[in-house]
């Protein structure tokens, strides 16, 4: 695609709106480089020419407008595009050794089903709960959001409550259904997350969404709503639920720890860790790992034993729903999703995935029918546990 014209807007929107026709679900724009997106999570090439310094800083100033001394001095910012009412970005700006980059991250303008998105229809069991806390987590561009917004959805439709959004910046936009949804953004309806959170305490709420668990006083602050016996949902960037745990307490003084310790194992209603990966169609599907909260995992997390949740997990899989990383992988190898070579590849212990698939009779009976794909070798899963 070549970059024609002089006006850098019109370039914006026209790279956009490619973005969009080739299902992409980011934007790179980086001065005095060709525009790139990246679609089916692979980086390509969507300009012929570079697109010149001055038309990023164009673009630049055109997306701050008032704010772009804070952004020279901050030298980053998030904040949201709006290409037209049925299409929304998440925006990162930020100076690099080069000059200005910009990130485009497309948002769906509707928001997915559980079934849509390929996770668990145990997650629907959240829209019950009356209080406590839910984390969702999982590394950058693991789908975070997008899960949470399904969460938030679902209990839209499915219950009569007031719920109030604090996000930096606001993602998916929700319509009232059965509940009251009020969305904030940091910056525009409040100075920061940790101010909002005090000032939601007192308007009502019977469920709060906190976009992210950034600091010290936001922490104090969610687990202060949570044990006013609010229901809490927020996210952190940590690989499952045990992380989650030790990097929640980690937030906190060490004085404080043995306290939020106690509150989490009273609270904590659900971990939900997510992995993306490819399908065998190259698209992107999540591996999810679950914990609920059960006697078992509430004592565990009391008496900082921490490293049996994972077998707390399996123990809870009937009687909660609960389901470790493997056990996802092997379901969505057992129905034909992905291959065995990928769910080695995203396994959190490779060696008890190998065993589960070598003594499942069911697996064995679609291999040998050629339901499946040839499974990865012995040697080949040694290779990689090396």
């Amino acid at each position: 695609m070549q970059i024609s014209g002089n006006n850098a807007i019109e370039i914006l929107n026209a790279f956009l709106t490619r973005l969009i026709e080739i299902d992409g679900t980011d934007l790179h724009i980086k001065s005095n480089s060709v525009i790139r997106a990246r679609a089916k999570g692979t980086m390509m090439p969507l300009s012929i020419e570079s697109l010149d310094a001055k038309h990023v800083e164009a673009i630049v100033e055109h997306l701050m407008g008032k704010e772009m001394e804070t952004f020279k001095r901050q030298f980053t910012y998030d904040t949201i595009y709006l290409l037209d009412e049925h299409h929304r970005f998440r925006v990162n700006l930020y100076y690099q050794l080069k000059g200005l980059s910009i990130i485009f991250r497309a948002i769906p303008h509707q928001i997915r089903s559980f079934e849509q998105l390929n996770l668990p229809l145990s997650l629907a069991k959240i829209s019950k709960l009356q209080r406590g806390l839910v984390l969702v987590t999982g590394t950058t561009g693991s789908g975070k959001s997008t899960t949470l917004a399904s969460i938030v959805e679902d209990i839209n439709r499915n219950s009569h409550r007031h719920i109030i959004t604090i996000e930096d910046p606001i993602e998916y936009v929700y319509d009232d259904n059965q509940c009251v949804v009020e969305q904030r953004g940091i910056g525009q309806h409040a100075t920061s997350f940790s101010s909002a959170l005090r000032s939601a305490m007192r308007e009502d709420p019977d469920i709060i969404i906190v976009g992210e668990m950034r600091d010290l006083e936001t922490a104090r602050n969610v687990m202060q709503a949570v044990n006013t016996g609010h229901l809490v949902f927020t996210t952190l960037h940590t690989l499952d639920a045990r992380e989650t745990i030790d990097r929640l307490l980690a937030i906190f003084p060490k004085e404080e720890q043995e306290r939020v310790r106690m509150d989490l194992a009273a609270n904590l209603e659900v971990v939900i860790s997510q992995r993306m990966m490819r399908d065998i169609d190259n698209e992107l599907i999540p591996a999810i790992e679950l914990m609920f909260k059960s006697p078992r995992t509430s004592h565990l997390i009391s008496t900082s034993r921490d490293t049996e949740l994972l077998d707390a997990m399996l123990h809870d899989q009937n009687s909660f729903g609960s389901m470790p990383f493997d056990i996802s992988l092997f379901h969505l190898t057992l129905q034909g999703k992905i291959t065995e070579e990928a769910a080695y590849m995203f396994a959190s212990n490779p060696a008890n995935l190998r065993l589960m698939f070598t003594t499942s009779a069911d697996y064995q009976k679609k291999l040998n029918n050629g339901a499946l794909d040839e499974a990865v070798s012995i040697k080949e899963v040694d290779d990689q546990e090396d």
